[in-house]
């Protein structure tokens, strides 16, 4: 498995970023801080208007978190095995009747070889997202680490952590820094795992009578 980060640049990736959001955050947020407070966190911190203020107006970067993985969706495949049979006026219905429904054993064989193709054909998977920015101390602050649910645990928030640190020593920077729900003890041991330590805690009122209730963590470079 190969992990990528790739820029959120366009307005479709940033819709993109903000509809992972919401699906991830009422998965797990709610059990937490409840349905209440994370529906009006999704619309103040990690909605489209959110996301775009935080790229265009405050100095943000995003990145989806992608995995490439030597695994094929079975459409594709089929795609690839079916692309000949359309230009030779087959419907996939009669693909799905006759295998392969072509003509002769010359062009049978090929589309066999083009679905193999295809289920060998590593395929890049948006299985997250992240983004921070740097600050005028020389830290950067990592604002969100966010996994699907069935990419949690696979050393992907790790790679996520390495990713900063060469991005930190790249630009110059000393440190790096995040916040953690201080009832979110699995987050909280994590990173203190991953060297971060705890140096602060903070009670933030975000309006509507919700606070965040969070550890400040903190990892120095050396």
């Amino acid at each position: 498995m190969t992990v990528e980060f790739v820029p959120v640049k366009t307005d479709e990736d940033i819709a993109r970023a903000a509809k992972m959001a919401d699906e991830i955050w009422n998965e797990y947020w709610p059990p937490i801080i409840g349905q209440a407070q994370t529906d009006y966190m999704v619309e103040h911190f990690q909605s489209l208007p959110a996301f775009t203020a935080d790229i265009k107006d405050k100095g943000y970067e995003y990145w989806f978190i992608t995995v490439r993985e030597d695994e094929t969706p079975v459409e594709l495949a089929q795609a690839a095995g079916n692309a000949g049979l359309q230009e030779k006026g087959f419907s996939l219905e009669d693909a799905g009747q006759n295998q392969y429904a072509i003509e002769s054993e010359r062009d049978s064989l090929l589309a066999k070889e083009a679905i193999g193709a295809a289920r060998e054909m590593p395929q890049q998977r948006i299985v997250g997202y992240t983004g921070g920015h740097a600050e005028e101390d020389g830290r950067f602050f990592i604002s969100k680490i966010y996994l699907v649910k069935d990419q949690r645990g696979k050393g992907l928030c790790s790679e996520t952590i390495r990713f900063y640190e060469a991005l930190c020593r790249d630009r110059g920077l000393h440190a790096m820094y995040l916040t953690v729900n201080k009832h979110n003890d699995l987050g909280t041991r994590a990173y203190k795992g991953k060297g971060f330590e705890v140096i602060d805690a903070v009670e933030t009122d975000i309006g509507e009578g919700f606070v965040m209730d969070d550890y400040i963590m903190e990892k120095k470079l050396r």
